[in-house]
């Protein structure tokens, strides 16, 4: 199988090619305006491997929570692909794929994100033999009450004054010490696709704005 994977929910444009079921690709950087500078990028990605948009047999995207310029950008991008190609696409929580390399190391991983207005994005996950499974989320809260919640969790983030703004209100709290960002590898490692569609209206992004909030505050 021949797939293309992305995540534009951070600061980091990530994408990954699967080809013949092997890794061939990745690429994981901080960019400006990364979502805008994808296509150029693919385009160059491609021609050097002699690959088209119509030789995947699957799209992968990192559905959020994050940036609602790189989602709205991203989806666009992988929905015009789906079309053109007629091939599925599998969505993803973005959290996901920040908490996949914990995986074997960590019981209980929190990843957060700053959601503005004295709150943030939080996804709980827990490791099993069978791979990470979200317990909850991604739900929209106050910092205090998700440290509470995930009292027993290794929290990771990419905002990086969260673990400040954590430590100042639970100094016993477990914080890992990097930012650490979805890198869409993990969507497709270890995945048995069971989000695979070809109705594109199901594929939503999961952003917050003024206009329309798609995550509700967790109680």
């Amino acid at each position: 199988m021949n797939i293309l994977a992305l995540d534009c929910s951070s600061k980091k444009l990530s994408y990954s090619i699967v080809k013949n079921d092997g890794l061939i690709y990745q690429y994981d950087r901080v960019v400006d305006r990364g979502a805008s500078f994808f296509i150029v990028k693919l385009e160059k990605t491609l021609k050097n491997l002699s690959m088209q948009i119509r030789d995947f047999d699957l799209f992968a995207i990192g559905s959020g929570p994050g940036s609602f310029t790189g989602l709205r950008v991203s989806f666009s991008i992988v929905k015009a692909f789906a079309l053109a190609a007629k091939k599925p696409v599998f969505w993803q929580n973005s959290f996901f794929a920040c908490a996949y390399p914990f995986w074997r190391k960590e019981g209980k991983v929190a990843v957060v994100a700053d959601a503005k207005k004295n709150l943030v994005y939080a996804g709980f996950f827990v490791s099993s033999k069978r791979g990470l499974r979200q317990k909850s989320g991604p739900k929209l809260m106050k910092l205090k009450d998700c440290l509470e919640k995930g009292k027993d969790y290794l929290f990771i983030t990419y905002d990086s004054h969260l673990r400040k703004e954590a430590k100042a209100i639970k100094k016993d709290i477990r914080f890992y010490q990097k930012n650490i960002y979805p890198r869409a590898k993990y969507f497709i490692d270890n995945n048995n696709f069971d989000r695979m569609s070809y109705d594109l209206k199901k594929l939503k992004p999961l952003y917050l704005h003024s206009m329309d909030c798609q995550v509700r505050k967790g109680r």
